[in-house]
């Protein structure tokens, strides 16, 4: 597992996303979907749609599909690069 993740509040760039959570930045729909499609992995146990069909990131659980070390890598991948996508944003429109 690894040892930053943001589902532990301690992800790449989880200052950034306190930042703008905390002056109420309002998030694109796009990004939106990434935290929802993450937060239904850990939470619910939901496989996320982008990673079917990517074998490699794939394996077998004791709940069905899982990601494996790879998989968990692209999906804290996937929402550092929405946070520095919303984070430049928000620095556009005068960051408090």
């Amino acid at each position: 597992m690894l040892e930053r993740m943001y589902w532990n509040r301690t992800g790449a760039e989880q200052s950034k996303y306190d930042e703008m959570v905390a002056a109420g930045f309002q998030f694109t729909k796009k990004t939106e979907q990434i935290f929802r499609s993450y937060y239904r992995y850990f939470n619910d146990g939901d496989f996320p749609g982008w990673a079917r069909g990517n074998w490699h990131i794939q394996r077998y659980g004791r709940w069905g599909l899982e990601l494996n070390d790879s998989g968990l890598v692209e999906q804290e991948q996937r929402i550092t690069d929405a946070i520095l996508y919303e984070y430049a944003r928000y620095q556009k429109k005068g960051a408090k």
